[in-house]
This record gives structure tokens, sequence and C-alpha cells, in this order.
């Protein structure tokens, strides 16, 4: 550093001394009045530069964030219609019959064709999704061979429907005596993409369900079953035709048969 000048000196006496000169001066060097110190930001060229580097990284890891969040989707989906799946299954243990029945006699022809993840006030084809326009997919929305539907939430949670409450015998030491013996689920939610689960329960072996055929049970697996991601039913629904597992990107889990698709 530079001596001190007389120039300086004067300064100090006629502006306060040491602790004066001390602020002014900023990496060695005299600050002469009115200068100002080096504080200058980022340049132009630097902030271009970041932005761009920025923007690369943000078109690399977008699509594997994107990939992330459908792989999770679809593990959820996949769990949730396990949960629902198992407590169907649970069903059957405590009560010998399947969850196919509108009214609570075991004695008469079963009625329900499909268990729908909704309340039973909202299932309407506006609430359920339609089919991709092949085959017999719309049968999962609006009948046919889907035929009646029920809600699964009366069916394992609450043991009732519209007209029947209970809706089953109930027991607390199944299966001596058998007896509906739930909640068999917490709750039964929408899937990831917001659309309700689906019951193929109509080819359930022994479930008698009007108008299935024995060969036509044993010919068709029975799932659990979400719409998957495009939100349509790629997975037929029709007496005639055999199903071995979902079609399309529908996403299952089988109550009866073996094969499972996520």
């Amino acid at each position: 550093m530079d001596p001190i000048t007389e120039k300086q000196c004067d300064y100090l006496e006629s502006h306060g001394g040491i602790a004066k000169m001390l602020r002014r001066l900023e990496n060695g060097r005299w600050i002469e009045s009115g200068e100002v110190g080096d504080e200058s930001g980022f340049t132009l060229v630097e902030i271009l530069v970041a932005v761009a580097i920025l923007a690369i990284l943000s078109a690399t890891l977008s699509p594997l964030v994107i990939k992330f969040i459908n792989d999770g989707r679809r593990a959820r989906a996949l769990s949730d219609s396990q949960s629902l799946g198992q407590g169907v299954l649970a069903f059957q243990v405590d009560t010998g019959i399947w969850p196919v029945s509108d009214d609570g006699n075991v004695n008469d022809t079963a009625e329900l064709s499909r268990l729908v993840g909704l309340a039973e006030s909202d299932i309407s084809t506006a609430n359920i999704p339609a089919g991709n326009g092949s085959g017999s997919t719309g049968a999962w929305q609006t009948g046919g061979d889907g035929g009646t539907a029920g809600s699964l939430e009366d069916h394992l949670i609450y043991n009732r429907d519209g007209d029947s409450n209970p809706l089953y015998t109930s027991s607390t030491t199944p299966p001596d005596p058998p007896g509906w013996n739930g909640p068999y689920v917490k709750s039964v939610p929408l899937d990831p993409w917001g659309n309700p689960y689906i019951c193929n329960v109509r080819y359930l072996i022994n479930a008698n369900v009007t108008g299935v055929t024995t060969a036509e049970a044993t010919s068709h697996a029975v799932f659990c079953l979400s719409a998957g991601p495009n939100g349509v039913w790629d997975t037929s629904f029709a007496d005639a035709t055999a199903l071995s597992g979902p079609e399309g990107d529908d996403i299952g889990f089988p109550i009866q048969g073996n094969q499972t698709r996520s």
C-alpha cells in the first residue's frame, strides 16, 4: 500500500481521524472522495450462460420426472386394486359366498355383475369411464354383459345396500358360523387418474350370477381393475369372450385367475 500523502493527512485532521480513514480504505487502496467501490454484479453474458444451463438441465430431467410420476401412479393403482381384491377374497372366506347379492337372499339367483368403487347413489354412466369402442369394453360402464352394478363400499365396509341393512348375516367368529365380519378394507379410493375401480364379479365361480354358465365362469379371469392412464376400458366384458388378463393399459389384481397387469 502506498504511503499516506500530505493531502490524505489533511483529510484525516478535518474529517475525524483514523476511523474515517479505515472506512475509506478498500483492498489496500485509498478511495478518493466521491469514488465508488467495486460492487459490480453478474454480466449479461454470465446470466445468459446460467439460463442456458438451467434450460438444458430442465430438458434433460423433465422426462425422468414425468416417468417417475407415472410409475408411481401405476404402482398405487396396482396396490389399491390388490387391497380391494383381497377384501373380496376375505369376504368370501368369512361368509362362504361371493359379494354378488343386492337383497341379502343367498338362496335366490345372484343379481350383481359389477362391483364399482363409488357410493351406490353415484353409480352411473357419467361417473364410470367408457370403453375404447372395440368389442364389449363399454359393458364396464353401461351394463350389457356387465349387468347390474353394486357398490364396493356397501359390501366390503358397511354391509348394506339401498334395500337391505344389514345386507348379509353377520358373524363375530367366521367361518363358524359363516357371516360378514368386516370391514374388509378401510376405504375405497378412486384410482390415481380419478376413476373408480371395478370388479367383474359376474364370472366368479359358484357365484351363480343370472345368465352365466359354468363354462363362461371358468373361462373368465376376475379382477379389481383400473382403467389406467388413458382413462378408458381396454379389457373386454362379454360372456362370449374369454378373459385371461387386463388388456391395453388397464391395471388390475386377479381375484380369479393368475394374470396381473401393472
